[in-house]
């Protein structure tokens, strides 16, 4: 507030600054002027006679015709040069008490518009608010009006495709399956023709179904594939409900058009050839290899060992749980996969599959299809994630456990889903 009251009066002093001076300099002016025309108003009436002499004198015939005449001219242009001084205008009232008056008025103005228009219950500093404090956050009340009034505006204006994709993704983020699916009931119809959306409500609803894509899952799945053939999560979802219905021929040959334009040194990768491999697996088909991996050359000293380990030496086993605090948040049909990687990072040795529902379930690596050729390391990284959407693709929301450091040939090996990523 004292900030306030400082800044309003240099602001006030720098109007006056720059309409004060000028005024008093105008009023110094007009005096002058004033003194001027009261000079030549006398010299006027001087020119007056000395022309009333001359006038006397060439009636009496005492001046001859050209100098009367060349006299007159002077007397006339001198008359002529002093009257104008003598009508020129002059101020009609004092600068000196405009300025006097202006200097008195404006804060008085000031300080009256402010007590009108302005707030000044705020100048005290007891009804100050106190800042917000910082990194204050929407409370989940404002978050469901806010996703509310996105789902009134869409009913009014359903071709807003990023309001679409807000309102799927915020319903997602607050787990409101509820919600979501009154507002699909309302205008579902009206979903905008974008892959994106498309895959996202589908992955939605499915979730609201208990991750069961039977009617508009399927349907929006396929619409999404049909406006791009290579959208890798309508592939993916696509590829679990053809897994769901046992189709494990149709569910591998989905998620390999996945793995076809990946690399095989991303992450997801291994997560994606466990799940080819599973439905590969399950449907009595050869298990698939890592496209573009080096297959070893057979040379004598191939099960050497390099760390303290062979190539071939992959005997892990053990446990995977989940955390009694997350079990509320895990759905019986929720994919968990289980990953071991070299422990300083890089593409997954091998990786298993299960679901929540199984879960505690065995670690055993032996029959697992390996990722990578080459000798193992003399450490490995072995974690596990459960995926909310059903996908090989980690995202916020899933939960996951920390990574355990072990050797390639561990026993008992406990694994714990106890954390929800960020």
């Amino acid at each position: 507030m004292i900030v306030f009251l400082i800044l309003a009066t240099m602001l006030v002093a720098g109007a006056l600054l720059l309409v004060i001076p000028p005024m008093l300099r105008a009023g110094a002016r007009a005096r002058e002027h004033a003194d001027r025309q009261q000079q030549a108003k006398t010299v006027l009436i001087v020119l007056r006679e000395q022309l009333a002499d001359l006038e006397a004198e060439r009636a009496a015939g005492g001046i001859a015709e050209a100098d009367y005449r060349r006299s007159r001219e002077e007397l006339e242009q001198r008359a002529l040069i002093e009257g104008g001084i003598a009508e020129a205008g002059t101020d009609a009232s004092p600068a000196r008490s405009w300025a006097v008056g202006i200097v008195l008025a404006v804060p008085v103005l000031a300080v009256a518009v402010y007590l009108v228009l302005g707030t000044p219950e705020g100048l005290d500093p007891s009804n100050a608010k106190p800042p917000p404090e910082a990194g204050h956050q929407i409370t989940p009340e404002q978050m469901v009006a806010m996703v509310a009034q996105l789902a009134e505006r869409l009913e009014r204006e359903p071709g807003d495709a990023q309001g679409w994709m807000m309102l799927g993704r915020s319903y997602a983020v607050m787990q409101d399956f509820k919600g979501a699916v009154s507002t699909w009931a309302k205008i579902g119809a009206s979903i905008p023709d974008n892959p994106d959306i498309l895959a996202d409500w589908a992955d939605l609803l499915a979730g609201a179904a208990g991750r069961k894509f039977e009617g508009d899952p399927d349907r929006l799945i396929a619409r999404a594939l049909a406006l791009d053939p290579h959208h890798v999560k309508a592939l993916a979802l696509a590829g679990t409900a053809a897994f769901q219905r046992q189709d494990y021929a149709a569910a591998s040959t989905l998620w390999e058009r996945i793995l076809s334009n990946m690399k095989p040194g991303e992450e997801v990768y291994g997560a994606i050839l466990a799940s080819i491999n599973e439905a590969r697996t399950k449907g009595g088909m050869p298990l698939l290899d890592a496209p573009g991996a080096a297959q070893p050359a057979a040379m004598p000293n191939a099960g050497a060992q390099q760390g303290g380990a062979s190539a071939d030496a992959l005997t892990l086993r053990g446990e995977v749980s989940l955390s009694p605090e997350l079990a509320t948040q895990a759905d019986s049909d929720d994919i968990v996969f289980v990953f071991a990687r070299p422990a300083q990072g890089g593409m997954p040795v091998a990786a298993l599959r299960f679901r929540a529902g199984d879960l505690p379930a065995a670690l055993d690596f032996r029959s697992a299809q390996r990722m990578s050729q080459g000798p193992l390391p003399a450490q490995l990284a072995v974690g596990a994630r459960l995926s909310k959407k059903g996908s090989a693709t980690a995202s916020a929301g899933d939960l996951e456990s920390a990574p355990v450091l072990v050797a390639p040939d561990a026993a008992g090996v406990k694994v714990v889903i106890d954390r929800v990523r960020k």
